[in-house]
């Protein structure tokens, strides 16, 4: 999602958050609330599309998002992309967040509602900061609270940062997960439809070559007479299928360098080759993509080359293991 988008989707919050107010002024009179419907965060849906940095900060975790050209970005994981319809949908909670009745202004108390020191590990401090590098705007979130408050809403338990006082809050910002749950997952999507060839080559360069002439027809082996395993060309053809990484670090922090490593290459029909280099074997798969393309497939080459070049990805180990399939590998069982 680009930037632009993104803060147009955040624009839309103020909106929301007026919406949230006429329920909270016709919904459960029971609960005494501020005056008004005062937000836990003020003035943060008029300020949404002016956010230049959002860090969340737990125990020993600490996540910064940073505007980064058109897109949010991961600072622990050097600026890798985040995971914007998330991140999205946590500001504008926030921006709706609404005060509805004191509890608690006893330190000694604050932890019965996960409201104590954030360094504890049981609270999340977010701090925000436009681009004009205000003084953050800062709130200390707390345990959820299920409830019928004013039409179904659940409830949330925050506090400012610097006071004591606890709030019960409208609303249940998704604060979950460490830093990867915040990062964009999926690397490529390429359907098992798309490819044409496929070439596994090992760190010995003993390659293995599978390739087909239409997308209906099967593989075949090049230089063997004998058939592949359907099931298992299938799990292999499909393996850059709604690919998402299970960590990423920028490739000058984790080269996967081409000499000694096994590759992979899957071509399209229409032109688009996705090359692997994988890190030697070990308990962790990392690998590092290559991408071209020709014809049709240039500009989404160019796109993707753009995007993934600079990382290394680690990715489930039974996907490498597909990656590092040998000969053996794809013969029919019992062959």
């Amino acid at each position: 999602m680009q930037r632009r988008t993104f803060n147009l989707l955040l624009a839309g919050a103020g909106v929301s958050a007026v919406a949230a107010g006429a329920v909270l002024a016709s919904g459960d009179r029971r609960v005494s609330g501020p005056t008004g419907g005062e937000r836990a965060v003020p003035g943060l849906s008029d300020r949404l599309v002016e956010l230049a940095r959002v860090r969340l900060s737990r125990g020993k975790m600490t996540i910064n998002f940073v505007a980064a050209g058109d897109r949010w970005a991961v600072v622990e994981k050097g600026n890798y992309p985040a995971a914007e319809e998330r991140l999205r949908k946590l500001l504008v909670a926030l921006a709706e967040l609404e005060l509805v009745e004191p509890k608690t202004d006893r330190a000694e108390l604050l932890a019965r509602l996960d409201l104590d020191d954030p360094a504890n590990g049981k609270s999340t401090l977010i701090a925000l900061q436009d681009r004009a590098g205000a003084q953050p705007m800062e709130l200390i979130v707390g345990r959820r609270r299920p409830s019928n408050l004013g039409g179904g809403f659940s409830g949330t338990y925050v506090r400012k940062a610097g006071t004591d006082q606890a709030w019960l809050a409208r609303g249940s910002p998704d604060l979950s997960g460490d830093v990867l749950g915040w990062v964009d997952r999926r690397i490529v999507d390429l359907p098992a439809a798309r490819v044409g060839s496929m070439v596994l080559t090992a760190a010995d360069g003993t390659a293995v070559i599978l390739t087909r002439a239409t997308p209906d027809a099967a593989f075949a082996l090049e230089g063997s007479p004998a058939s592949p395993d359907p099931k298992t060309v299938a799990a292999l053809a499909g393996v850059l299928a709604e690919l998402d990484l299970d960590d990423v670090k920028p490739a000058a922090e984790m080269p996967v360098r081409p000499d000694g490593a096994a590759t992979a290459a899957f071509t399209t029909f229409d032109g688009l080759i996705v090359g692997m280099r994988l890190a030697p074997l070990g308990p962790i798969a990392w690998l590092a993509f290559d991408v071209a393309g020709s014809g049709k497939a240039e500009a989404e080459a160019k796109t993707l080359d753009e995007r993934m070049s600079r990382w290394s990805y680690r990715i489930s180990a039974e996907r490498a293991k597909l990656l590092r399939m040998t000969l053996a590998d794809l013969q029919p069982h019992g062959s």
